[in-house]
């Protein structure tokens, strides 16, 4: 009779069907791409071929590399400016705090290559700034490029890491910070040893966030890359 009660139980019904979904539309699909990488149009049966055309031809593993030093460096520079936006906005009254979580957020909701073209029209070769810059005798840096690249993602993907770390920041029992201030640790010892820790998790899991993103994004490289950047691994693995 137990056992007969488990199964008609509602979330035991809700976990199979959520099982289910993971199963059809994430594993299949990357067990899938994995297991279709070790055959080839030009080689019957099993092989290696794919993987060795792509680490012996340096156009291939070279857009690989670029891809993965712009999607590390934008995920450190995520974590500078999203940290520390997330602990002053939830621990000290900002004017307008709230507009500005509502801006932040969204910033997230905006397509790549209407973000990415945004900023052309503000900071490109003839953008506003740049125009209203260069007229007063200042030359702003380019925009395109890797930096550019960084730049974008940055200011676009550091609202991953706001949000989660802002969120586990709300939720931090006050009593543990209390104490740490009662033991006379000042504001930074205390922020180091015992607010960064607990919530470091939810750092990690922004950070990661950010990390697949800026590697799966196509339109923001595709726009501001110069041509020997603009995701030629994307461009190899589409044809």
């Amino acid at each position: 009779m137990v056992t007969s009660r488990k199964k008609l139980d509602f979330w035991f019904w809700v976990k199979v069907v959520v099982i289910g979904f993971m199963l059809i539309f994430l594993i299949y699909p990357f067990c899938t791409l994995i297991t279709r990488s070790f055959f080839s149009n030009k080689t019957a049966g099993f092989t290696f071929e794919n993987y060795i055309r792509f680490f012996t031809k340096k156009y291939y593993y070279s857009a690989l590399g670029r891809s993965l030093f712009v999607s590390i460096v934008t995920t450190c520079t995520t974590l500078l400016v999203g940290v520390p936006i997330a602990y002053i906005m939830s621990r000290y009254n900002v004017f307008g705090k709230n507009f500005i979580h509502i801006f932040i957020i969204m910033s997230l909701m905006s397509p790549p290559f209407i973000g990415a073209y945004s900023w052309i029209m503000l900071f490109g070769r003839a953008g506003f700034i740049t125009s209203m810059f260069a007229k007063i005798g200042i030359h702003l840096p380019s925009i395109y490029g890797k930096l550019g690249i960084i730049l974008v993602f940055t200011f676009k993907l550091f609202p991953y890491v706001y949000l989660y770390t802002s969120g586990a920041m709300g939720s931090i029992d006050s009593s543990i910070e209390e104490a740490a201030e009662n033991l006379g640790s000042n504001k930074l010892r205390r922020l180091l040893t015992v607010t960064l820790p607990v919530v470091a998790p939810s750092i990690a899991a922004g950070a990661i966030m950010v990390f697949m993103t800026s590697l799966a994004d196509f339109g923001t490289p595709m726009l501001i890359g110069e041509a020997t950047w603009s995701c030629q691994f994307l461009y190899t693995m589409s044809t």
